[in-house]
This record gives structure tokens, C-alpha cells and sequence, in this order.
């Protein structure tokens, strides 16, 4: 089989791999696939996005559409953070309007209808399986795992996009490596708005609460749906049995304000839990490829960063890997000095985040934040393009 040609390659097609083709698409890059291991049918985990999202909405050509789509209005937030009292901060005079829950499911379709329509292909079902690298026009080979029977697809192109998420999979074929700074781990549970003792608190608005071994995060989903989740170190949910719907619940239930919202004596059919890092890939780009989204860096669920940072990337993205294929790698070192730059910024605002909470000093998951303050452990590597 003679491989197909592309100038740009993605792998994966999430809101980072599909704001990186639109993007690309406003440069007047069309010879662009996306690759994407799904078909956009697996429920995915809601998320809330804040009010300057719209600005890159607005980037990328989307902000009407997006707006049609009418997503649960997210109006603000309560947290009890560094305090008993319950605080409240509200979008009503925030010049960008309110923020939004986004109904992931139908927001990464939406995205993927996106690409779609401009005429970009888009290939589902396709996993990446390995890549290597020669001196012909199109240097970078790709080899596709495209159905469960063992079928391969081969492609070629000038440059590569990781959109992959964390694994980083081509970052990693590159000779990249993940520095992780920390590394969470959520367990959450699902419950019907029916099951609220009252709507008023959690309907329009996000709630973050503070407790001894970590932190619970709460949020109003697509369906009537309400999403708790809590957050800690691993050695902490699996020493208090926090996979254990029962031990979980219970753990809930010693919350002052949360538990406050919900019915006595309701329980989640099941829990999911996944890991949660702060890690930052090194480097995030190099010749002929770079990385974007969570391949790029990973942050805390706490910073609520996760789809603006993947929309962001994608966006900056664009005209590194526009300027490379005109052969000037100026802007691909841009592009890679600016992840680095703005995942330190984000560490330092982490650190003044979490040292805000001064009420459990000995505990250790609180000490063990307050006492990793360092910006960044490791040098970022910059090789010669």
C-alpha cells in the first residue's frame, strides 16, 4: 500500500488535535489529517469552562457555534478553602459573562463536526502505533492500527502533532519524557439532581471544599446530572478505601457544606477514578513535531485549565508549524519556550493556592504541597532544531 501524503499529521482528536487543525485551517494548511483513537461515542467526564474561553472561541472562527449549542450556564463558584465559611465568587460582573458546563460528549463531537466541515480529514477508530523518520519530502512514516482485526494504515507527512493526551505517544517516539511534579488522583461519583436536598447550591454553580486528606469538587452535568468528586494523593484514597462506594460515601458525609446538598442515605451506583498530574513534557517540541494539550503539560483539576489550555496550545501551535513548513524554526522554539514558561507560572500559582489552606498544618497531604513549593524540579531541554 502506497502511504498517504499529508503535510501535518495529528494524533488525536480531542478539543487539543481539533483546535490545532482548525487553526491550521485558518492559516491555509488543508492538507492536514486528525487522527483519533474513538468515534466519539464514549461518555467523558463534564467539565466547567470559564468565562475567557469565549476569546478563543472567537480565535478559532467557533464562538457562534459553540454559542448555539447552548450549554449548561456556569455562573460562578462557592469554595471552602483555607476557611470554614462557605466564599462565593460570581461571573454577573465579569466583562466576558458567565463560564459554562460543558457537556463533554457533545462538545468534543462538536468540535469534530468542526474539522469536518472545513474539509480536513478526520480518521476514527485509528490508533497510533509507531512512527520513523527518513530524508524524503515527507520524512516522518506512520504506521495507524485502524480495526481490532490487525489492519494497518501508513501515512506520511512533513510534520507531526501529539494531541494525544498524557501518554504522549509521539512526544515519547521523539525522545521526549514526562517531568511530573505531582500527581493526584480523583475517585467520582454521579448523582440526579433529584437526589439534591436542594438545587440552589450546586444547579449554576461549581462548589470546591477543603478537608483534612484532600479536597471534593462539585459540579452540575448534562441530564440533571451532578458530578462529586474528590481529590488526594493515591496512598491516601487507597489507605481509606475511597474506591469503596461505602467508605466514599462516608467520606462524603463528613464534609460541612457539601454533604449539606444531598439527600441523606443516597450512594452512587459506581465510582471512576483516574490519575491527575502536574507534569510538563520535555521537551514539548522539537524538529518536525511538538506536542499539545495534555501531551504538552498536564495540570491540576484544581486550576479548572484543562480545555482552555487545549484550545490555547492548539491556537499557538498553528503558526509554529505553519512557519516551520516555510522552513524557519524560529517560532517552533517560541512555541516551545512558551509552554515551558507558562507551565511555571502555572506551578507558582498552584503553590500560593494551596499554601492558602493553613488549617490541617500536620496532615500529610496538605505538608507535603506546602512544603514542594519549588517552581520547577528538572531543565527544560531545548536541543538544537
Amino acid at each position: 500500500m502506497i502511504p498517504k501524503t499529508y503535510d501535518v499529521v495529528i494524533i488525536g482528536g480531542g478539543p487539543a488535535g481539533c483546535a490545532t487543525a482548525i487553526a491550521l485551517h485558518n492559516l491555509g494548511i488543508t492538507k492536514v489529517l486528525v487522527a483519533e483513537g474513538c468515534d466519539y461515542s464514549r461518555i467523558r467526564i463534564g467539565e466547567s469552562i470559564p468565562p475567557n474561553t469565549r476569546g478563543l472561541f472567537s480565535r478559532l472562527g467557533l464562538w457562534q457555534a459553540f454559542a448555539a449549542k447552548n450549554h449548561q450556564r456556569c455562573l460562578g463558584s462557592y469554595s471552602s478553602w483555607g476557611s470554614n465559611n462557605l466564599g462565593f465568587n460570581d461571573f454577573l460582573f465579569n466583562p466576558r459573562g458567565h463560564g459554562w458546563h460543558l457537556d463533554r460528549l457533545a462538545f468534543d463531537r462538536f468540535l469534530a463536526d468542526e474539522v469536518k466541515s472545513r474539509g480536513i480529514s478526520l480518521l476514527c477508530k485509528s490508533r497510533f502505533r509507531q512512527l520513523s523518520c527518513d530524508r524524503k519530502q515527507y520524512p516522518i512514516n506512520i504506521t495507524l492500527d485502524v480495526d481490532k482485526a490487525g489492519a494497518k494504515q501508513e501515512l506520511r507527512c512533513r510534520f507531526i502533532v501529539d494531541a494525544s493526551g498524557r501518554p504522549a505517544k509521539v512526544a515519547r517516539c521523539m525522545g521526549a519524557s514526562v517531568k511530573t511534579q505531582d500527581n493526584l488522583v480523583c475517585v467520582a461519583g454521579y448523582f440526579h439532581q433529584k437526589q439534591l436536598a436542594t438545587d440552589l447550591l450546586l444547579r449554576h454553580m461549581t462548589l470546591l471544599e477543603a478537608v483534612e486528606s484532600g479536597w471534593w469538587y462539585s459540579a452540575h452535568l448534562p441530564g440533571e446530572r451532578i458530578i462529586i468528586a474528590f481529590a488526594s494523593d493515591g496512598e491516601i484514597i487507597r489507605d481509606m478505601q475511597l474506591k469503596q462506594p461505602a467508605s466514599w460515601c462516608q467520606a462524603l458525609k463528613q464534609t460541612r457544606h457539601l454533604s449539606a446538598a444531598l439527600t441523606p442515605g443516597i450512594m452512587p451506583s459506581r465510582l471512576y477514578h483516574w490519575a491527575a498530574p502536574s507534569a510538563l513534557l520535555n521537551p514539548p517540541a522539537g524538529a518536525g513535531w511538538l506536542a499539545v494539550g495534555d501531551a504538552a503539560s498536564c495540570y491540576d483539576p484544581i486550576s479548572s485549565q484543562g480545555i482552555y489550555k487545549a484550545l490555547h496550545t492548539g491556537l499557538e501551535a498553528a503558526p509554529a508549524i505553519a512557519a516551520w513548513l516555510n522552513g524557519d524554526s524560529r517560532e517552533l522554539e517560541l512555541y516551545r519556550q512558551n509552554v515551558a514558561e507558562t507551565f511555571i507560572r502555572y506551578l507558582e500559582q498552584r503553590a500560593y493556592f494551596y499554601q492558602l489552606e493553613q488549617r490541617w498544618p500536620a496532615a500529610d497531604f496538605w505538608r507535603k504541597r506546602q512544603l514542594n513549593l519549588s517552581p520547577y524540579r528538572g531543565e527544560v531541554v531545548t536541543p538544537a532544531m
